[in-house]
């Protein structure tokens, strides 16, 4: 039998109960036969036994279909095993939900009390800031009325003292100035005194002829020679102009073509274009620095002589 009707029947059976107890209950008889009150404890009685039977009935009615569900379930069980395993990972995975919402609300307390304390804590570093904002531009405004009220109390003495200073070092500068250009004028001097003293006194053939031979170059009172590295016409043309010969057929000799010399070898790494009046004027290394030995010691040949006069050595070139 259906629950829902058994439910029915029961609420209607109760209502008419209800309403015509009076009538289900007899009261006791008077002596003159007429019918007395009803006893209300009776049909109070009376009810609740009806209604105890009506649920042991009800009881009975649902013991009954559970007992069907239970056969149907055994029919339906192999179809079932299926369901139940994904009704089981649903109830995981609510329980599984249900865990990361309480951690996620138990965090969000957690932050939201963490927020809290920075707020309070930002709000008191404010306030703190402020606070020393405040003393700072005070102590500021302090020392710089104390620095004007200083300046605007300098002295017209002391305002002169100033001026004297200055006026002392421009003057200082000045002699300075003077004793520096002094100074560079003397350094010049002595420059070229050095130039003078160091520079080459004479030059001459030697080995050959009146217009061939070894180049030597008299330095420092003494004879030297000139290696041949970088040594060819230009260089020739230029020892050629310095002994008053002919240039036009000027020829450079190297590799101690004229013999060894001996004493220092004075140039090395000449460099001249050929219209250079003298050695001296030509790039070259140091004067008495070289990587050379006298089998390296250059020469030359020159055209006749532009001079004339016999008294004069044709194959010599003195400076002095």
């Amino acid at each position: 039998m259906d629950v829902h009707a058994l439910n029915v029947r029961m609420l209607f059976f109760l209502c008419l109960v209800t309403s015509c107890v009076s009538f289900l209950v007899p009261g006791h008889p008077t002596p003159n036969m007429t019918l007395a009150p009803p006893d209300k404890d009776a049909a109070l009685s009376y009810l609740v036994q009806e209604v105890f039977d009506l649920r042991v009935l009800l009881q009975s009615q649902e013991r009954e279909i559970q007992a069907l569900k239970s056969q149907q379930a055994l029919v339906d069980i192999n179809n079932q095993t299926g369901f139940q395993a994904v009704k089981t990972w649903l109830e995981n995975l609510e329980n599984s939900v249900q865990f990361l919402t309480t951690t996620q609300q138990n965090h969000e307390i957690r932050d939201e009390e963490t927020n809290r304390t920075i707020f309070l804590e930002l709000d008191q570093l404010n306030s703190e800031i402020s606070e020393l904002r405040s003393t700072t531009n005070k102590t500021i405004m302090k020392i710089y009325k104390e620095l004007q009220s200083e300046i605007t109390n300098l002295t017209a003495k002391e305002y002169g003292d100033v001026q004297r200073i200055e006026g002392l070092i421009l003057a200082e500068h000045k002699a300075t100035g003077i004793e520096i250009a002094a100074l560079k004028a003397r350094l010049q001097h002595l420059n070229d005194t050095l130039i003078g003293i160091l520079k080459p006194t004479g030059i001459r053939l030697t080995g050959g002829d009146a217009n061939s031979g070894r180049v030597e170059i008299r330095f420092l009172g003494d004879w030297g020679t000139v290696c041949d590295d970088d040594f060819g016409i230009e260089e020739a043309r230029v020892v050629c102009r310095m002994l008053g010969k002919s240039t036009t057929n000027a020829q450079a000799f190297s590799g101690s073509n004229f013999g060894q010399g001996t004493g220092t070898i004075v140039y090395d790494d000449l460099g001249c274009t050929g219209s250079e009046p003298d050695l001296f004027k030509c790039p070259h290394a140091e004067l008495g620095h070289h990587n050379c030995a006298h089998t390296e010691d250059a020469g030359v040949s020159c055209g006749k002589s532009k001079l004339d006069n016999p008294g004069i050595k044709k194959n010599v070139y003195n400076h002095l």
